[in-house]
């Protein structure tokens, strides 16, 4: 009787030399669990793992049910199951692990207990083995892996020196080529098989393996390789044709830098493209005086970037400006982050002061919210107002179009290019969308590349609406033909590559541009893609060849992020100025990081960021907590981020990784608040839900700050839960704002009963402050219900008590109040001259807000359109829905279109009538309330 457990490869397990029999993956994958770690598991442990959607009940039930099947299937053999607890039998005669035997065959010092251990490693560990609803099983399947992979990379260096020491260059040149096939980017692994290579006799190859140490190494990292490898490879191949004798790599040091980097040695030419490029370059020709957008998209690897460079490159060289930055899919909660990019690439360009020279210093006091200008630019005050506001969230996305048109300004049309949007913030999209629906004068070509297939919900809606431009330029790249792929491997042939069946290539490439190129480089049947649990692997194996020092520093940088700063870093590691400069001298000279291009201040970029992640995993936990904490304390004690929303954000997520709840809590509440203040109503919420989830005291303030972005994004029944929560927990003074707000939410959904009900509340509780603010929105609900009398009585009320209050933004609502009520009565003149009254109000309120201005001139246009006058209603409706649509409030756009609708049709114009009805059909459609719910009270909104 025996159990056999392999999980080494594919899961194999046998019970008495016969496959295990059970009905579901899950028992399988329990079984191999408690046979690798080999200690017993709580019965709630397990549960949790591998039914983490289910109850605890469920979970309990469904682990009943696996463990007797399992039971079943081993004969009530080894599986020891009791009320806490679940075992499987200490490994004995009778149960056998590969990967103990592994371990113990690779603790032996001669060669054949070697090589039996290494002959267990069938593949990689659990290969092909998932369970798709257990992210924790698969994350520890993951972690695992790379502990096995070590191992038995362990066994083969073993193994390699031992066939070495016995003199065995046959032997020592198999065990290498294992270790290279089990990570491709093991530089001193390929560093060993060269030097058997040469031993053995076969100088060619061990020069072949060079070359495609080089050439794996500038793909998958983008470094070239160690100066170890380099001389090492001189050594052989200055060393002639024969047998001859090769110093052992662990031996070979050098005092020389490692070689820079030099232009790609397996670049193949750009093919099947030149309509696509013409494309592009007529859209740059045609941007002034008026710019142009265009949108490059395709599936990964399809050459969207390779399109764009060569656009970049032709353009640059007839003297274009060019500004290029890409989004990641890890800064997707950052607000701007690749406008931010631009920026500061701009910024960063010599003579950036001058561009700015001619920008208003208002505007330059937007873009210093985001970013730092550059020295020697001066900004002025930000406009007054609150800062929440459509009008201040238009300010600021205006200065964005009009500075990046300065950085790219010149005597031929400048390019602004951003790369994967589909990892993009909604900031940036509508930063973005706004400078493409404002190019006219100013002449510049805007590129935006996507991946159709990676679009979410708000990403699609950009991507349709930049397509949707009157004039907008869309390549969409295909995959290349039979044609193309043949050609292409033609020019590999003729320069020396390894030959190509070019049918044979255009089948399993299937066209994809990505594919056929790494298959040229590499040749038919190389590995040519390293799994990246590998890539981390030899990463670390790279990593662990710098010096202490460096190490340290690394591991802070590594904890930054893919890029940081010399304070930053300096500051997190704790090491002096030289110490830093001088471990980043050695990991520049080593590629592991790169200086670049920051206003003139020392900044770093890790070379790939699989080298980052790398350095990353191998810090212990405690230290990468202590590392976390000193980058949250130094971002926090530089003056220059404390107004940025991404170096907020930034402290709020190394506070929580350093496992400091409630200074995250704080953080994340500070960033948020920062996020709403340039409109980035997304990551605004986000960082106020996890403030809340991390328990931050303020439960009742949250919960408001949620409410408001839930309204601004027009989820009224989200808006509404936060604010009955708010509700519950608000003391006597902060009650009365919170009834407002929610009768404000529920009057925006016309259900005036509830509506009326919260600002009856508030009215009886609020002091004289706010009092006519209650009475406007009270009024408000009352016309929407009919009760004229009731609205015309309120609006006079707040114009009373706003008699001793200075507040022209209630008062200019209170007379488009009373406007209303007299349009309802039929009394135009008095509706038209109380409109006039609110509208000369808004212009005068602190922050000139759009939104009343918009109101008032929608409620002049119904009265126009009451006394005849179509084309002076259309006339004020069209300066309106500019207004709407430079603030973003969607409700108030979907009306104005709406009501802009009517008025065309009501003079014949009927094509352009059902255009504006289509629009706002899609608007409304975006407002909601309840989920699966139609709210027709939203869609019959004319008037505010």
């Amino acid at each position: 009787m025996s159990l056999e457990i392999r999980v080494l490869g594919p899961l194999d397990v046998r019970v008495d030399g016969v496959p295990l029999r059970v009905d579901t993956r899950k028992a399988t994958a329990i079984l191999a669990l408690l046979a690798v770690e080999g200690r017993p598991y709580a019965r709630d442990e397990l549960a949790a793992m591998f039914w983490p959607e289910s109850d605890d009940e469920s979970a309990r039930s469904a682990l009943r049910r696996t463990l007797s099947v399992l039971r079943a299937a081993l004969g009530d053999r080894w599986l020891a199951v009791d009320r806490a607890t679940v075992t499987l039998a200490a490994h004995g005669d009778d149960v056998w692990l590969d990967l103990a035997s592994l371990e113990t065959g690779g603790s032996a010092g001669d060669r054949r207990s070697l090589a039996e251990a290494a002959s267990l490693a069938r593949g990689p560990f659990l290969a092909g083995f998932s369970l798709r609803d257990s992210p924790d099983f698969d994350d520890w399947r993951a972690t695992r892996a790379v502990t096995v992979e070590r191992r038995i990379a362990a066994v083969l260096e073993r193994l390699v020196s031992a066939a070495e020491a016995a003199g065995d260059p046959a032997a020592a040149i198999a065990a290498t080529s294992r270790l290279v096939e089990l990570d491709p980017l093991d530089e001193p692994a390929r560093r060993r098989l060269m030097a058997a290579l040469a031993r053995g006799g076969d100088r060619a190859g061990a020069i072949r393996q060079y070359r495609a140490t080089v050439a794996v190494l500038e793909r998958e990292l983008g470094v070239t390789p160690l100066a170890e490898t380099t001389v090492l490879y001189e050594a052989i191949r200055d060393g002639g044709s024969g047998p001859m004798v090769v110093v052992a790599p662990a031996t070979v040091e050098t005092t020389e830098p490692a070689p820079a980097p030099t232009e790609r040695s397996d670049q193949l030419p750009m093919m099947g493209r030149r309509r696509d490029l013409a494309a592009l370059r007529g859209a740059l020709r045609s941007s002034s005086p008026d710019g142009h957008v265009c949108s490059v998209t395709g599936e990964a690897g399809i050459g969207k970037s390779r399109l764009v460079e060569a656009l970049v490159t032709a353009a640059a060289v007839d003297g274009a400006a060019v500004l290029a930055a890409r989004a990641f899919p890890a800064e997707g909660s950052i607000a701007y982050a690749p406008i931010v990019g631009l920026l500061r690439a701009g910024f960063a360009r010599a003579g950036a002061a001058e561009r700015l020279a001619h920008v208003a210093s208002a505007t330059l006091a937007e873009i210093e919210r985001l970013v730092a200008l550059p020295d020697g630019v001066a900004a002025g005050s930000s406009a007054a107002g609150p800062a929440d506001s459509p009008a201040a969230r238009a300010r600021l996305l205006e200065a964005i179009a009009t500075v990046l048109a300065a950085m790219v300004r010149g005597p031929v049309p400048g390019i602004v290019a951003v790369e994967d949007l589909h990892w993009a913030d909604d900031a940036s999209r509508e930063a973005l969308l706004y400078l493409a629906r404002r190019l006219a004068a100013r002449p510049m070509l805007l590129v935006l590349t996507w991946r159709p297939e990676d679009l979410e919900v708000g990403t699609a809606a950009f991507a349709s609406a930049v397509e949707g431009l009157l004039d907008a330029t869309s390549v969409r790249l295909e995959r290349l033909d039979d044609v193309v792929v043949g050609a292409l491997v033609e020019i590999a042939a003729s320069a020396g590559r390894p030959s190509w069946d070019a049918a044979a290539l255009a089948a399993e490439s299937e066209g994809l541009p990505l594919y056929v190129v790494e298959a040229l480089i590499a040749g038919p049947g190389a590995d040519r893609h390293a799994p990246p649990r590998g890539v981390r692997a030899l990463l670390r194996e790279r990593l662990a060849s710098v010096g202490e020092t460096a190490t340290q520093v690394l591991a802070a940088a590594a904890v930054i992020g893919r890029s940081f700063d010399l304070a930053t870093v300096r500051g997190a590691s704790g090491r002096s100025d030289e110490e830093v400069v001088v471990a980043l001298e050695e990991l520049a000279r080593r590629g592991i990081v790169r200086e670049v291009a920051n206003r003139g201040e020392p900044a770093f970029d890790f070379g790939h960021a699989s080298l980052r992640d790398a350095a990353y995993q191998g810090i212990g936990l405690a230290r990468r907590r202590l590392l976390h904490g000193r980058v949250a304390e130094v971002l926090r004690s530089d003056p220059a981020g404390r107004d940025d929303p991404g170096r907020l954000a930034q402290v709020a997520g190394h506070e929580l990784a350093a496992g400091r709840d409630a200074a995250a809590a704080d953080a994340y509440l500070e960033a948020g608040r920062k996020a709403r203040s340039v409109y980035a109503n997304r990551e605004a919420l986000e960082h106020f839900e996890t403030a809340l989830a991390l328990g931050h005291a303020d439960v009742a303030g949250l919960q408001v700050a949620i409410g408001e972005v839930r309204t601004a994004l027009g989820d009224y029944a989200g808006a509404v839960a936060a604010l009955e929560v708010a509700a519950a927990l608000a003391s006597d003074a902060g009650l009365p704002e919170i009834e407002l707000r929610l009768g404000r939410v529920h009057a925006r959904r016309g259900d005036t009963a509830t509506a009326a009900s919260h600002l009856d509340a508030a009215l009886v509780i609020a002091g004289p402050a706010l009092q006519p603010t209650v009475l406007v929105e009270r009024g408000a609900v009352a016309l929407r219900a009919g009760d004229l009398d009731l609205a015309a009585t309120l609006a006079d009320r707040a114009l009373e008590g706003l008699a001793a209050i200075d507040d022209p933004r209630t008062a200019g609502a209170a007379s488009r109040l009373s406007g209303l009520v007299a349009l309802r009565r039929g009394d135009l003149d008095a509706a038209q001259a109380a409109l006039r009254r609110a509208l000369d109000a808004a212009g005068t309120a602190p922050g000139d807000d759009p939104g009343a201005s918009i109101a008032a001139r929608n409620g002049l246009a119904l009265v126009e359109a009451a006394a005849g006058n179509h084309e002076g209603a259309i006339e004020l409706l069209e300066v309106a829905l500019a207004e709407c649509r430079r603030t973003g409030e969607t409700h108030l756009e979907a009306a104005v279109e709406n009501n802009l609708a009517d008025q065309l049709h009501a003079v014949g114009r009927a094509d352009e009538a059902m255009e504006h009805l289509k629009r706002a059909v899609a608007l409304f459609a975006e407002v909601g309330g309840r989920p699966g719910e139609l709210e027709p009270e939203i869609w019959k909104l004319v008037s505010w």
